[in-house]
């Protein structure tokens, strides 16, 4: 049955917060359930997929290029709910939070006509586990998928999962179907999708790089929620470039930006906003690898001392940035007010020289250019470090994300930015534990401890032992945090349907009813 995903905002500052940065939020209108809209959708993205094939692709934005033809097992709504999408119904088996049974939907079918069933079903799932996308950490410790009956799916962890609905939704990759064919011919999905999504993947009037096309996906099972004859994703960066999109009517939603919000309330458009990143300098060498001083956990605590947040929150605007002092945002569950790192520059000299390293070092980091405009934050924090004798040189990488992971896992670095996500610290965990958070493997017994409890805990219990965490990860110095990003989108008056959340600031325009699926009025 449908549960919440998201918890709620504990902190009445992130409530008072949220309602000055709402100010200019888009209005809803009126949810009508006929179908037969023959409107154009006009979307925008900062960048390319990372991939077409949903075993392979991303998250967070970029999860509009697999949403459009791809259902899940289970929708995240914008308001952060989960609700039924392929699966009609979720439980766990049993006590532990250790075996989770999904009921699929009767009657769906893929792009290639064939029949959803938990044999196909496990098959894709199956798949996804094997393919090695960056999303594969987010579905947990799983141990086996198994067809339990004709429409039932039992997933069975190798550890306690207290989030298992939550890795099934539209963002987290392993509840994304791909169908028979297409998990039986992978680069097949790269030119034809196969989903069983409200549209499907038009390669012949997309055009790689810039725009990708999906038309009406003549099978899908509930006709009325595809509000769009067709669906179109272009590709534009540069903030400008997209403002001038939105208000001359070339796309009608796109990810805006603080240096044009004004311009864009100004212009008549609605705008919609989120908290969601939580920008990270990765100290991923931390056996000293590459870079010998990372090694003594002082020196990673002395970055962490050593970065004013307030400055930067405030240089970067501060209706859209907040100082970042732990491993969670504000109002994700496992945020604990009382830690966190403050901007003591004296207690971060007296770090470096108690582990021998008072003149400093140079350090390269990795960074892009995709995400971080102009590499702004970049900058800043490189900026920062001299202020301890850390000498920075950035390493940028301007093309794409993809290219930015495989620099960044490829262990010739020992250190990069890039932000972290996550509503609570069960799923920031998870993608931090690998992947490019993590690229030299590193491990903790007491954090892996504490997080091994708490996924069998539940409430308040489990909360508790979040922030146990959170307090570990200050102490080990990993990552360290430097500033929490809201996501800001721009939509044209006519776009109705469309809000974000903490639970959910990636709204997407499809779900598997009307009412979850935008519209234009």
């Amino acid at each position: 049955m449908p549960t919440l995903h998201r918890s709620r905002l504990l902190a009445a500052s992130v409530a008072s917060a949220m309602a000055l940065t709402l100010a200019a939020c888009t209005t809803s209108g009126s949810s009508s359930t006929s179908g037969g809209n023959t409107s154009e959708l006009n979307l925008q993205f900062t960048g390319v997929p990372i991939s077409l094939n949903p075993a392979l692709a991303g998250a967070g934005g970029s999860t509009v290029y697999t949403a459009l033809a791809y259902d899940s097992l289970i929708h995240l709504s914008n308001e952060g709910k989960l609700e039924p999408d392929l699966a009609e119904s979720w439980k766990y088996v049993g006590t532990g939070n250790k075996v989770f049974e999904l009921t699929l939907r009767e009657g769906v079918k893929f792009a290639s006509g064939k029949p959803l069933t938990a044999e196909a079903a496990v098959a894709s799932m199956q798949y996804f586990l094997k393919a090695g996308g960056p999303l594969t950490p987010s579905a947990g410790a799983v141990d086996k998928v198994e067809a339990t009956g004709p429409r039932t799916v039992q997933v069975t962890y190798k550890s306690p999962n207290p989030d298992a609905a939550g890795t099934m939704d539209q963002y987290h990759g392993i509840g994304v179907l791909i169908g028979p064919d297409g998990v039986a011919n992978p680069q097949s999905l790269l030119t034809k999708s196969d989903g069983t999504g409200a549209y499907v993947y038009d390669n012949a009037t997309s055009v790689a790089g810039s725009r990708y096309s999906y038309t009406k996906n003549p099978a899908y099972f509930n006709p009325k929620a595809q509000r769009f004859s067709k669906v179109s994703v272009r590709v534009i960066g540069d903030p400008q470039a997209v403002l001038s999109a939105v208000t001359t009517g070339q796309v009608d939603y796109a990810t805006g930006s603080p240096a044009t919000a004004d311009a864009a309330k100004s212009a008549g458009l609605n705008i919609v906003k989120a908290p969601f990143f939580n920008w990270e300098l990765v100290l991923g060498d931390t056996e000293g690898t590459i870079s010998k001083p990372l090694a003594d956990p002082r020196v990673r605590q002395a970055i962490g001392y050593a970065i004013n947040r307030d400055a930067l929150s405030k240089a970067f605007g501060a209706d859209f940035t907040k100082p970042s002092t732990q491993q969670l945002i504000e109002g994700a569950d496992g945020y604990d007010e009382s830690i966190g790192y403050t901007f003591d520059l004296q207690k971060a000299k007296s770090l470096m020289a108690e582990a021998g390293y008072a003149k400093g070092f140079p350090l390269t980091v990795l960074t892009e250019s995709i995400l971080d405009r102009n590499t702004t934050y970049s900058q800043a924090v490189a900026d920062a470090l001299k202020a301890i004798g850390i000498t920075v040189t950035l390493k940028v990488i301007s093309t794409t994300v993809p290219a930015f992971i495989g620099e960044a896992t490829s262990k010739k670095y020992a250190a990069s930015i890039w932000p972290s996500a996550g509503p609570n610290m069960f799923q920031n965990y998870s993608q931090v534990s690998g992947g490019l958070f993590n690229p030299f493997g590193h491990k903790d017994a007491q954090l892996d401890g504490i997080m091994q409890r708490a996924s069998a805990a539940e409430g308040s219990e489990r909360t508790g032992l979040y922030q146990q965490a959170s307090k570990r990860f200050q102490e080990l110095a990993w990552l360290i945090p430097l500033i929490a990003t809201e996501n800001v989108y721009y939509s044209s008056a006519k776009l109705e349907g469309i809000s974000a959340s903490v639970g959910n600031p990636n709204p997407m325009p499809v779900g598997p009813t009307p009412e979850l699926a935008w519209r234009k009025g």
